[in-house]
């Protein structure tokens, strides 16, 4: 008799590890799904509806363009291909503002576009999203905007000055200095055939200074404004005439200045043709 408890008892105590386990595996599938939704709803973040922007972009990225004479073939489709590239490279959350070149005046440069990348359907999962939804407003929202931009800024303004460092100094002050982007990281994009030309300070006529000239005069002590912590990309657009109006000194002048401003060149890149 005692041996038939012992079998019995040995059968309860079976039965109850295994009702343990069975308790303890749904506990820890129950709170698997409250840290997934949780961090799925962590993730959501309010966006303008226009800009699709939340209040505090995790990136941004300034793309200022001075086109001034008609690009040729070549040089048309290499632009359009590195603007594609810094479409796609922006990463979730990041904001990229373009800008052209243009006299501030007595106003600040205003935005061609700005726009946040609101992600892709890469970025969500079956479980947390809607990769449909999300493509969708990737390509409607933030691609064709950005494409039809692009076509906007690849015309030639025909414009008589080239205010380039009066841009920079607008943008930055705009978009890359605010209480908003602060502790964020930020690149600055300058496609041009960097030629600045303004009564205040000009590149043309064979008034390109030594490095160490240019940031000591007048002009760019005036001109000059804080790109700590900004990362510089020069896109260089060929003149026909480059050999003459765009020396490598243009070059070495243009990273003097960044480098006085407290910006870092990280690229300086030859549009093609």
């Amino acid at each position: 008799m005692g041996r038939y408890k012992s079998a019995a008892a040995q059968r309860r105590e079976a039965q109850s590890r295994s009702a343990i386990i069975k308790i303890v595996v749904v506990a820890l599938a129950f709170a698997g799904l409250l840290i997934l939704y949780f961090q799925t709803v962590a993730g959501r973040r309010t966006l303008d509806p226009t800009t699709l922007c939340p209040a505090s972009p995790d990136s941004v990225t300034v793309l200022l363009v001075d086109v001034t004479d008609p690009m040729n073939i070549a040089q048309r489709q290499d632009f359009i291909n590195q603007l594609e590239r810094l479409r796609n490279a922006i990463p979730r959350y990041g904001k990229l503002a373009i800008f052209k070149v243009s006299p501030a005046a007595d106003q600040l440069l205003t935005p061609v576009i700005e726009r946040c990348n609101p992600g892709t359907a890469n970025d969500v999962s079956e479980l947390t999203g809607d990769k449909e939804k999300t493509a969708k407003r990737w390509e409607e929202q933030f691609k064709a905007p950005l494409d039809q931009a692009f076509s906007q800024i690849t015309a030639a303004s025909g414009a008589p000055q080239s205010p380039i460092l009066e841009s920079i100094q607008s943008a930055a002050l705009t978009e890359l200095k605010t209480q908003q982007s602060d502790d964020k990281p930020h690149k600055l994009i300058v496609a041009s055939d960097l030629l600045q030309n303004t009564p205040r300070m000009t590149f043309y006529g064979g008034r390109l200074s030594a490095p160490d000239a240019t940031i000591a005069s007048d002009g760019f002590r005036m001109l000059r404004t804080d790109l700590r912590g900004i990362d510089v990309e020069l896109w260089m657009l060929q003149r026909p005439d480059s050999a003459s109006s765009q020396p490598k000194a243009l070059r070495d002048v243009w990273e003097a200045m960044i480098g006085a401003m407290g910006g870092n060149v990280v690229r300086i890149y030859n549009v093609s043709g």
